[in-house]
């Protein structure tokens, strides 16, 4: 089931992306000559006037291949002759699809949660300590330790990567900002002997309507969009191991351990579209990366382009993105290898 959950979302995710790059370049009246769901045989293929539409074994990805530079001179329909703004918004167009999809699953996700969190206090729980050093009742969080707090799970984000239990914030009280150091909590140990703090206060709960609903989204998609930057820049600077990178295999494990059978249908439900819109956005930021083989290098050679006033050759350019593409590759088998290591405890 775990598989089949995780196919279904990869499928929908890597579609919707390839559709975003397919259908701004049909409004920019780029010649697409074939659409692909999947990759390696295919198991389906139907041909439109021009456009060939193909269903292939292995559900792992997904192509749009515009008209190809061979058959591009003088055609002003190939991708290659349309002008670099153009050329921009369709190479961006994937990862605005799978932010989009993202935006649009945690508004479901919202919608079916029985209540919306604020970061405004709403008491303590006995002996608090924060309630000591400084927090007060009614303070809506607004900062911790110099980032802004866009909803509770940056918070809760701040929290676990500390570890002295102490902290800066700065909190809306009666109307106005206020600088608190200091803000202190417990910390106690688990049964590895890691350090846990312990969160001494409750927050309010925001009425549910229609636009509490999409504010809250709005928020929710910044912070997951913040999240993936940020892990992201603690992998590069060695915050995090490499050993932490996970990839399809891991996201099969993380279904399979939090969905099941026991569990209401609706918990298994935002479960899977919580995991969803993480890896959606996730793919979308990734994307944008100004790195060769994505879609942020692509876009970076539109860029030289306009700059320069002169195409690049794509002999340089396919050379570029074939490394970037090895590279890739590889992280991907080494976050498979760490997946599978990771199953057997190792």
């Amino acid at each position: 089931m775990s598989i089949l959950i995780a196919i279904l979302v990869f499928g929908v995710i890597i579609t919707l992306h390839e559709f975003g790059h397919f259908i701004v370049a049909k409004l920019c009246d780029v010649r697409v000559s074939e659409f692909s769901i999947g990759m390696g045989p295919a198991i389906f293929k139907k041909q439109g006037k021009e456009l060939l539409f193909s269903i292939r074994l292995l559900p792992i990805g997904g192509f749009c291949i515009f008209e190809s530079e061979e058959n591009s001179e003088g055609d002003s329909r190939a991708f290659e002759n349309k002008k670099v703004w153009q050329k921009i918004l369709i190479l961006a167009a994937g990862a605005a699809m799978n932010i989009i999809l993202g935006f649009i699953l945690v508004f479901i996700t919202t919608c079916l949660e029985p209540a919306i969190t604020s970061t405004t206090v709403s008491g303590f729980y006995e002996g608090a300590r924060s309630a000591e050093t400084g927090l007060m009742v009614g303070d809506t969080i607004v900062e911790v330790n110099g980032m802004k707090i866009f909803v509770d799970g940056d918070i809760s984000y701040q929290f676990a990567k500390d570890d002295d239990g102490v902290f800066d914030m700065v909190v809306i009280r009666n109307g106005e900002k206020v600088k608190l150091e200091g803000v202190a909590f417990e910390l106690t140990e688990d049964e590895s002997g890691e350090k846990r703090m312990i969160i001494d206060f409750g927050v309010y709960p925001i009425k549910k309507t229609f636009t509490s609903v999409c504010k809250y989204t709005v928020k929710e998609t910044a912070y997951i969009s913040r999240i993936v930057l940020l892990s992201l820049y603690d992998i590069i600077v060695g915050n995090y191991s490499v050993r932490e990178l996970s990839g399809p295999v891991g996201v099969v494990s993380m279904i399979g351990s939090v969905i099941s059978p026991q569990q209401a249908f609706i918990n298994n439900l935002k479960i899977i579209l919580t995991i969803s819109s993480l890896i959606t956005i996730n793919v979308g930021i990734f994307n944008l990366i100004p790195f060769p083989a994505l879609d942020g290098g692509k876009i970076v050679f539109r860029i030289v382009e306009a700059i320069t006033r002169k195409k690049i050759s794509p002999q340089i350019e396919g050379i570029i993105s074939g490394v970037g593409m090895v590279l890739l590759m590889g992280v991907m088998i080494f976050a498979t290898m760490n997946d599978i290591m990771k199953l057997f405890g190792k």
